[in-house]
């Protein structure tokens, strides 16, 4: 199985050895007949277990995996806009003309791959694992066997969140049923019919957890088996819960009661509440060390999607209160007006600047946090953002008033450098426009940092790779800070007051992920020379530049949960998203655009604030290869395989449409 790279040493070495040195884990999981029920319990693990362990590996299921998180930052990127590709907001860039997300470079990879997972890697260690407890009898189904299964069944509702959020109608297979194993085709259901199904699901599976008792013996090898929660009923509870709660606010929009009712039955349930809850796996326990960065890994797509990873300004300026230092001058009989820094050097002390801002990000040359929009620019106002952010760099600088300067330096050590053409080293008064120009491009062409992530010649913040470039972090499928967030959404809109108030749970979400951020950044101990390595094309002051300290998450929060306080119901619910796609940023793009394309109705408009240039993208297309391979389904799913269909969870039928469409 090309994605199994195990690492840690549970129980699933005991199944190749007894079966000899020629059987690989693909035979054993994607051939069982060759493995019997026998020799498994010969080796003190039943085959379920192997399965359960399995499932937890496939490849972009609980990690990231390196072709899916590519196309997802590179085309998603153009959807929500976590990350800004500084080629599309300026003239320099290209044209102010409309362009879409479905048809570019990738679209496969990207329209595409959830759907193909979810029929083939992600539902067979649970069809084999329950075919095989279906044809156990009961007397011989021990307690652990039917752990697993109640956790793969879990496991197969998570799936299934994620494959219909992305395209409504999807094969779907009855909790029970091992399908087309024993002969039964899967059947195309909407939103509409899987919803309410694993929402029972997640219900059914926590229960059976909470009356579960584990001998000490059971306990050691679920332990070894569970390389998700080291064995943690409680974590699997936590998690489970959190899983209904996302689903229950996923069809608030249409189905308001059966969100009621969810949160009413979540009373007294243990959910995600610390910094360290996430339900993810590492790219370092699942992929050979050697792979991680150049192969398979997501830092391999974060690398090679470096021009993706600038700052925008709506997360620094808008969320963060990372505000710029403005000032003006004189030039030519025109006041240009240009941010000589920002306020982060006093605000991450006193409370009025989110800590992430060091956290997650890292300043431009001149060491300002000083993101772009993604509001197209066209240097058709000399005192843009943009303008002003470039202007910062020489408006001061002795080469605007002594004729002989001509070459212009800076940046870290002054070790960039512009030179005037000939007509701007006779004449003073072209030399604003000649730089304001000259950078504009560098930057339009990515020349500032050549394409690649972790340097310091950024003209604009970007994030900082301490953070991604972890690669012990665990790929965060669902973490706490959204278990808080919704909580804070159900709360605002009036579907229950769960564990707090409104206010209480968004001051809590801004605190976890804080510590959350803080910790992955601070604790990252990799380098140039380590195995995994970081790239070699990364500059050792960002790979090494930690946060100064860890500064006061609760100040901060307690700041913004007043500006919370003054917020209308559709702010405060804008706020909320704000946070989420804040939190996730590159990591996981499925759950901010899912929770952007039910809240256009109650906010009135998109949250996420995407391109100009691009179409939104209402749900994903399916394969073309269904048309040919399976025509009976193709009749039904054909209908609705438009990206411009709104899913049945936004409770819209008008697609929503930028300033181009």
């Amino acid at each position: 199985m090309k994605y199994i790279h195990l690492k840690s040493l549970f129980l699933l070495t005991l199944l190749i050895s007894s079966v000899g040195c020629k059987k690989t884990l693909e035979d054993l999981y994607q051939n069982p007949d060759g493995y019997s029920k026998d020799m498994a319990d010969k080796s003190g693990v039943s085959v379920i277990a192997g399965f359960f362990t399995s499932q937890l590996t496939q490849g972009f299921f609980l990690s990231g995996d390196y072709g899916s998180v590519y196309h997802q930052v590179r085309s998603g990127g153009r959807v929500t806009t976590s990350g800004i590709q500084i080629y599309n907001v300026m003239a320099e860039g290209g044209s102010y003309t409309l362009a879409d997300v479905e048809h570019d470079w990738g679209t496969g990879g990207f329209n595409e791959s959830i759907f193909n997972f979810v029929n083939t890697q992600w539902m067979t260690s649970v069809l084999w694992a329950q075919r095989e407890y279906n044809n156990t009898p009961q007397a011989k189904r021990t307690n652990l066997d039917s752990l697993y299964i109640t956790l793969l069944h879990a496991l197969k509702g998570y799936a299934y969140e994620r494959a219909t959020d992305m395209y409504d109608k999807v094969p779907y297979i009855e909790t029970g049923s091992a399908g087309g194993l024993d002969g039964l085709k899967a059947k195309y259901l909407g939103q509409s019919e899987i919803y309410p199904k694993i929402i029972n699901d997640f219900k059914v599976a926590e229960e059976a957890l909470t009356n579960l008792t584990l001998t000490s013996t059971q306990q050691a090898s679920f332990s070894q088996q569970d390389i998700l929660f080291g064995g943690s009923i409680l974590k699997w509870r936590k998690y489970i819960n959190s899983l209904r709660l996302r689903c229950a606010m996923n069809v608030s929009e249409v189905t308001p009661a059966l969100t009621k009712q969810v949160l009413t039955e979540l009373q007294g349930k243990p959910l995600m509440s610390d910094f360290n809850d996430v339900a993810g796996i590492a790219d370092i326990a699942v992929i050979a060390l050697n792979r991680i960065c150049n192969e398979l890994g997501i830092t391999r797509s974060f690398r090679e999607r470096g021009a993706d990873f600038t700052a925008g300004k709506k997360f620094l300026q808008d969320v963060m209160y990372c505000q710029p230092v403005e000032g003006s001058k004189v030039v030519n009989g025109k006041t240009l007006y240009y941010f000589s820094g920002d306020n982060s050097a006093t605000g991450l002390l006193n409370g009025t600047v989110d800590p992430r801002v060091s956290y997650i990000f890292s300043p431009d040359a001149n060491g300002r946090y000083l993101g772009v929009e993604t509001k197209w620019d066209g240097n058709k106002d000399e005192n843009s953002y943009l303008n002003k952010v470039l202007r910062g760099y020489y408006i001061n600088d002795p080469i605007l008033t002594d004729i002989t300067k001509t070459i212009f330096y800076y940046g870290v050590n002054n070790s960039l450098s512009i030179e005037l053409d000939a007509a701007s080293k006779a004449d003073l008064s072209k030399r604003e426009s000649f730089l304001l120009n000259a950078l504009r491009n560098r930057l339009a062409n990515s020349e500032d940092t050549d394409g690649n992530v972790g340097t310091e010649k950024n003209l604009v913040a970007a994030y900082n790779v301490r953070p991604e470039f972890n690669f012990a972090l665990k790929y965060p499928t669902i973490h706490a800070v959204e278990t808080e967030l919704s909580l804070a959404e159900a709360a605002v809109r009036g579907f229950g007051t769960l564990n707090g108030s409104a206010r209480e749970h968004y001051k809590n979400a801004i605190i976890l992920s804080c510590k959350y951020w803080y910790d992955l950044n601070n604790s990252n101990q990799y380098s140039k020379t380590t195995m995994p390595a970081m790239p070699g094309t990364m500059d050792d002051s960002r790979i090494n530049a930690k946060p100064a300290m860890e500064y006061n998450a609760s100040t901060f929060a307690e700041n913004a949960a007043q500006k919370f306080d003054a917020m209308s119901s559709q702010q405060q619910v804008q706020a909320i998203f704000n946070q989420l796609q804040l939190h996730y940023n590159m990591l996981n793009f499925e759950v901010p655009y899912t929770a952007a394309r039910r809240l256009i109705k109650y906010v009135g408009t998109n949250p996420a604030s995407m391109f100009d240039k691009y179409k939104w993208k209402e749900r994903m297309t399916y394969p073309s290869s269904v048309q040919a391979s399976d025509p009976e389904s193709w009749s039904i799913i054909s209908p609705s395989n438009n990206p411009d269909l709104p899913v049945w969870f936004t409770g819209r039928t008008t697609k929503w449409k930028n300033v181009l469409e």
